[in-house]
């Protein structure tokens, strides 16, 4: 049973007792907009549920501590429970800092505005791509075989049993969805009986559903895919890679202030591979450092999401 607040609390003494609590936002207190708002004391951290997440819980452990000694605030995790309450919770003044896909990444910086500062991403983040993996089975019987240009699905397509992961999944949906429809292909027409639709388990369902045989073929995120066991790739080959895309990102509020916000920035960027401590964070986060977020490089993130037909991410 998931409870509303997780036990990865961690604090360092603080020199004073502040009256706020990871939420001093002027708006969201209904403070007048010219009023500082007080310095929090502690920092609400979540991530979008995009695998198990009891690994998810795990991986994100990994960062409270390192957080905790770099701002000396209690830093507690907080599970969000779909894509959207992850974006809700920072609006709403539930969450301080998120780890959002690129997608949602977009749709924090839509919905909070200036508030919404992205602060740090993965140095794999920049160069993000999206495996098509197969069944082994559907290879062997000739449904389908490795591709080099994804127009060449097409005349595949028809006999295929396609699985794309959560609508609001950048790498598992959004991206893969986008170079489909780019080669010519309708993934809710030109599949055996449409698309399918992960909306739960991540892109490790999406794993499971092709190595199993439930579908012949399906889109997930590559880091992902790469960590996978090798019994796990055998059952479910990749027979194509995407073209490189902008992806995850840390993203802050401004409610916790400048100074907290620039410790977290930096805590993050200064995580160093030689360091023991900081390779245990960087591997858990399948990344080799940690560099600066240009907000820029997320507006193709947002072409793609506005190119989606109304309605479709409600």
């Amino acid at each position: 049973m998931i409870r509303s607040r997780r036990t990865f609390l961690y604090s360092l003494p603080c020199a004073f007792a502040l009256a706020a609590c990871g939420g001093g936002d002027s708006k969201a207190a209904g403070n007048p907009a010219n009023t500082p708002a007080a310095a929090p004391t502690e920092i609400r951290i979540s991530a979008i549920p995009d695998f198990n997440k009891g690994k998810l819980e795990e991986t994100v452990g990994t960062v409270v501590a390192f957080l905790a000694k770099a701002t000396g605030l209690k830093v507690v995790y907080e599970p969000s429970s779909d894509y959207s309450a992850a974006v809700n919770g920072l609006v709403a003044n539930k969450l301080d800092l998120v780890w959002y896909g690129g997608l949602t990444t977009v749709d924090a910086q839509d919905a909070a505005g200036k508030d919404a500062e992205l602060l740090a991403c993965r140095d794999i983040d920049l160069k993000f791509k999206t495996y098509f993996i197969a069944n082994q089975k559907a290879i062997a019987d000739g449904k389908i075989k490795p591709i080099t240009d994804l127009a060449d699905l097409k005349a595949m397509a028809k006999t295929l049993k396609f699985t794309f992961g959560d609508k609001k999944s950048t790498s598992g949906h959004l991206m893969p969805r986008h170079f489909l429809v780019a080669a010519g292909i309708n993934p809710d027409q030109d599949f055996a009986g449409g698309a399918a639709y992960r909306a739960s388990g991540g892109h490790a369902s999406t794993m499971q559903a092709v190595a199993n045989g439930e579908v012949d073929l399906g889109a997930l995120n590559f880091s992902y895919y790469d960590k996978a066991k090798p019994e796990e790739k055998a059952a479910a080959p990749i027979v194509f890679t995407t073209p490189e895309y902008v992806d995850y990102c840390w993203v802050g509020h401004q409610r916790l202030g400048a100074a907290t916000l620039g410790k977290i920035k930096d805590a993050f960027l200064k995580l160093d591979p030689a360091n023991a401590d900081d390779k245990k964070v960087l591997d858990a986060w399948g990344a080799g450092k940690f560099v600066a977020a240009d907000p820029k490089a997320w507006d193709s993130i947002r072409q793609v999401k506005n190119a989606l037909p109304k309605g479709f991410l409600e």
